[in-house]
C-alpha cells in the first residue's frame, strides 16, 4: 500500500476525530451568564486523542518521504485498531443504550457497558498507536 495514501487515510481519520466544541469554545465563553466561566464540558479524551493521531499523522507523512510502500497487513491491524475508538468517541452512548429511569439496576448497568465500551475502545486506540510506532522504528533502523 502506498504511503500517501495511508497518509490521507490518516488524515481523514483526524478530521473525523477532530473536537468541533473548540470552535463553540470562544462564543460560549462570551455568551456566558456568569462573567468568567463558559458552560461548555470540553473533551479532554478527545483531545488527547486528536494530538497523538495528529503525531501520527506527521510520522505518516514522514514516513512517506522515506519509504514508498507500507505493509498493507499492518496498516489494516492499525486502522482496525484505531477506527472504533474514533466512532465511539463521536457517538452519546447514553441514547444508543436505553435510560430506564424508573429502573435504578438498569441505569448501573447502562453506565457500567458505557464505561466498559469506552475503556475497550480506548485500549484498542492506544495499542494500535504503540503498534505504529514500533513500526516506524523497525522502518527507521532498516533504513540506516
Amino acid at each position: 500500500m502506498k504511503t500517501k495514501t495511508t497518509f490521507l487515510i490518516c488524515i481523514f481519520l483526524l478530521v473525523l476525530l477532530f473536537p468541533y466544541s473548540i470552535l463553540y469554545l470562544t462564543s460560549n465563553f462570551l455568551s456566558s451568564v456568569i462573567p468568567g466561566w463558559h458552560t461548555t464540558i470540553y473533551p479532554l479524551a478527545t483531545l488527547l486523542k486528536f494530538i497523538i493521531l495528529l503525531i501520527v499523522a506527521f510520522y505518516y507523512w514522514k514516513l512517506s518521504k522515506i519509504i514508498t510502500e507500507v505493509n498493507f497487513k499492518k496498516f489494516i491491524i492499525y486502522f482496525l485498531l484505531t477506527l472504533p475508538a474514533i466512532i465511539i468517541t463521536k457517538l452519546d452512548l447514553y441514547t444508543i443504550l436505553h435510560f430506564r429511569s424508573n429502573d435504578p439496576e438498569g441505569v448501573m448497568t447502562t453506565i457500567r457497558a458505557v464505561i466498559f465500551i469506552r475503556i475497550f475502545t480506548n485500549i484498542l486506540f492506544f495499542t494500535g498507536q504503540i503498534l505504529f510506532a514500533v513500526y516506524y522504528k523497525k522502518q527507521s533502523r532498516k533504513l540506516t
